[in-house]
């Protein structure tokens, strides 16, 4: 029966999670209560069961002081009594005691509740033979396993009391508890490796448990004992019966016992950590009492066992601990190592799944993110870190259940259904993320499963086990994990913030040495135009007037003059071009790119004389640019176009933009002879060709003109090229959607030029 969640309903304790347990006003009646004034030891109130073990009613016993009821040979008792009690709700034993009147000797148990103290007695079991601990101690020390310790409790809490099953059990974060060791007799229901919801014990019980660690319950079927009066004179308020180990228990409890089919029962805490760890719990199916003596050792070797289980639960932690710090320190070397915290990260993907025993991972960083393991795709890992940077203000975000926190993630709940993500940045949403797929698992439930809401049919359930499928939920994130996952967070900003400052020295370099070079190109390429120009026209003179004089040899040489002066006059006015980018304000005017293209392809009409072009022109928007820069954008990417499609009939050249990111992307695509995208990052920089001058004419500055026109407008270039098949080159802009005022235009448009 498939579940989203590992709760199902027993009903059989719903009342008791409402019912105020800790002031029952009453009492099992093995003993009897008296509660007393701690100044003098007067009885202000004293339970029913008085009757059955003194033979007097409760109340001829109210307002005498206890000291003057009980053989005291040093006339010290009422000294002994508050001395026991100074310490509030700390039950401690008084020893044996006996009264004038008889009727045998009682254990007492005493403890203070505020200017009270509650005296309990049971009678007394003489010959209780006691074995010692140490041997326990020992055996538990060479446990490798907390299961295994509970195992070895079990057995002896069964030596111990001779309770016909005893069971250990441990809770999950949702409280439920699973039985990992068990001894019982023969003819007693096994219940190793079930699971119990934790509805069985509710939130007020469990606290209870906490404070008050054992519970003996000697026959379920006792008849209550209750308290005469009922509310205490002194205060006019019920008994606080938290720490009375007689206190009566709740009808639902003993309901539930009879379903169990016991009569008799012990609960013993196994508390780690300040927190209520598991139980070990103790059923008998006839009554059965335990001596006081007994159930003191018992509840030292449980102790004992909470102390073992701590101490097994430290040494894993602090192992885990240890090694998550080897890990992240693997994590920050490989980033130093790197330009870049991504590629540091992606540098030793099993070392950063390791660190959070996941199975995936990602490395969000502006727009670029790169997947490790098993992980969703880009689209849904980016959609997620906009959520985190609306409700992840810590920087740390973790849950083992997304689809509850987001249903639209719920078709990623295999790969990602437990999400930690820490923040990497300040300022922008950059993160790390790392994956555990949902944990589908099937367990089996103690008891019959009940109809909703038939609480009679929950009261007499057998205990059968039945199944039930867990899904919607991922292992959960340790809190160890948790704390080295903000740990290496830090470290990583830190890392971030002096990569920050190690680049904006670098950028103040780089800037002054920038400058330095755009004057020094700047001057050089405008003194050098002069002579260049110089050069060329002397030859074309002496051409002119000498021609008929020269050999061939001396022709051929003054024509390889004159072209290479030519070039070196184009390269050189590329050159300053180049330089005023850097030197000169853009002044940016509303740009309608399809007029620049109609512009653009007139100017080029004499390069495609006796060719066979194909344009076709999409809609193009109106933009927010330097007009200028724009134009010679636009320019160089048809120039190079057309270039590179000389040997292509016909060549078609394409141009078109499309809306995104919040501004335009502008594409030149053509069916040229295209480029190798290994050597794509060539592309755009100062004097880097892809092909040979003789093949192709050009400067190789045309392209780092245009990415240099469009950085400075705030967007990017890209180009994607495939051998002989074309090359399509991109640019973006910031700014606004397309604009109303764009020049209008058909969708798709052929030319032929």
């Amino acid at each position: 029966m498939p579940s989203q969640s590992p709760a199902p309903s027993t009903n059989v304790t719903d009342s008791c999670a409402s019912e105020p347990i800790h002031i029952p006003g009453s009492i099992q009646p093995h003993g009897f209560l008296l509660v007393l004034d701690r100044t003098h030891g007067g009885i202000l109130q004293a339970s029913e069961s008085v009757r059955r073990h003194l033979g007097v009613p409760p109340a001829a016993l109210l307002g005498q002081e206890l000291a003057g009821l009980v053989q005291d040979p040093d006339d010290r008792f009422l000294e002994r009594l508050q001395a026991a009690t100074q310490a509030e709700r700390a039950p401690f034993h008084l020893g044996s005691v006996s009264f004038q009147t008889g009727h045998g000797d009682f254990d007492l148990v005493v403890h203070r509740d505020g200017g009270a103290i509650l005296a309990e007695f049971e009678p007394a079991i003489p010959g209780t033979q006691l074995a010692g601990l140490g041997d326990f101690v020992g055996r538990a020390q060479q446990c490798e396993t907390v299961d295994a310790i509970c195992e070895l409790a079990v057995e002896e809490i069964k030596k111990l009391t001779g309770f016909g099953r005893v069971v250990a059990y441990e809770f999950n974060a949702e409280g439920h508890g699973r039985v990992n060791a068990e001894r019982h007799d023969p003819g007693y229901v096994s219940f190793l490796g079930l699971h119990f919801p934790a509805s069985d014990i509710p939130a007020q019980a469990r606290s209870l448990y906490l404070v008050n660690r054992m519970r003996c319950i000697p026959d379920a079927r006792y008849e209550s004992s209750p308290l005469v009066p009922r509310d205490n004179p002194a205060t006019g308020a019920p008994t606080d019966l938290s720490f009375a180990e007689l206190r009566s228990v709740s009808p639902s409890h003993l309901r539930y016992m009879e379903a169990m089919g016991v009569q008799a029962s012990m609960s013993l805490s196994l508390v780690v950590q300040g927190r209520l760890w598991g139980m070990i719990s103790c059923h008998h199916a006839l009554p059965r009492r335990i001596p006081l003596a007994v159930r003191t050792q018992t509840n030292l070797l449980v102790q004992i066992v909470s102390l073992q289980i701590e101490a097994r639960h430290a040494q894993a932690e602090a192992g885990r601990r240890h090694e998550l710090q080897h890990l992240a320190g693997a994590l920050l070397s490989a980033m130093a190592e790197h330009d870049s915290v991504p590629a540091g990260l992606a540098s030793v993907p099993e070392t950063l799944l390791d660190f959070a025993r996941a199975t995936g991972a990602a490395i969000v960083h502006g727009d670029d993110c790169l997947t490790l393991g098993q992980a969703p795709g880009r689209d849904i890992i980016l959609m997620l870190c906009a959520r985190l940077s609306r409700i992840a203000k810590s920087g740390l975000f973790h849950t083992r259940d997304l689809p509850a926190l987001a249903p639209e993630f719920a078709k990623i709940r295999e790969l990602a259904c437990g999400v930690l993500a820490i923040s990497i940045s300040e300022l922008h949403p950059n993160y790390v993320l790392w994956f555990r797929p949902e944990w589908v698992r099937n367990i089996h439930w103690a008891g019959g499963q009940p109809a909703p809401g038939d609480e009679a049919a929950a009261a007499e359930r057998n205990f059968r086990p039945w199944p039930q499928e867990i899904r919607g939920q991922s292992l959960a994130w340790e809190p160890w994990e948790l704390d080295s996952a903000a740990e290496l967070r830090t470290a990583i900003t830190g890392v971030v913030l002096r990569k920050a400052e190690e680049l904006a020295g670098l950028a103040d370099e780089l800037g002054r040495i920038n400058q330095e070079l755009e004057a020094f190109s700047y001057s050089v390429s405008h003194d050098l135009r002069a002579p260049l120009r110089h050069i060329a026209g002397y030859a074309e003179l002496l051409q002119e007037y000498e021609g008929k004089q020269l050999s061939a040899r001396a022709t051929r040489y003054l024509a390889n003059i004159n072209d290479s002066a030519r070039f070196a006059g184009r390269l050189v006015d590329a050159l300053l071009t180049f330089s005023q980018m850097g030197r000169s304000a853009l002044k940016p005017t509303q740009v309608n790119l399809a007029q620049t293209l109609e512009q653009i392809r007139n100017e080029l009409a004499p390069d495609l004389q006796g060719r066979e072009v194909e344009w076709i022109a999409h809609d193009l928007p109106a933009i927010y640019a330097d007009a200028a820069y724009m134009h010679l954008a636009l320019r160089n990417l048809l120039s190079n176009a057309i270039k590179y499609t000389r040997d292509r009939t016909p060549a078609v050249i394409e141009v078109g933009a499309d809306a995104r990111d919040g501004g335009h992307v502008i594409y030149v695509r053509d069916n040229g002879v295209g480029f190798d995208m290994k050597y794509v990052g060539k592309l755009f920089g100062v004097f880097q060709r892809l092909h040979r001058m003789e093949d192709f004419e050009g400067t190789g500055i045309g392209l780092a003109n245009v990415r240099r026109i469009v950085e400075r407008h705030g967007g990017r270039v890209w180009a994607e090229g495939v051998p002989d098949r074309g090359a399509t080159f991109y640019l973006f802009l910031p700014g606004a959607e397309p604009s109303a005022t764009a020049a209008p235009s058909p969708s798709k448009k052929k030319l032929r030029g």
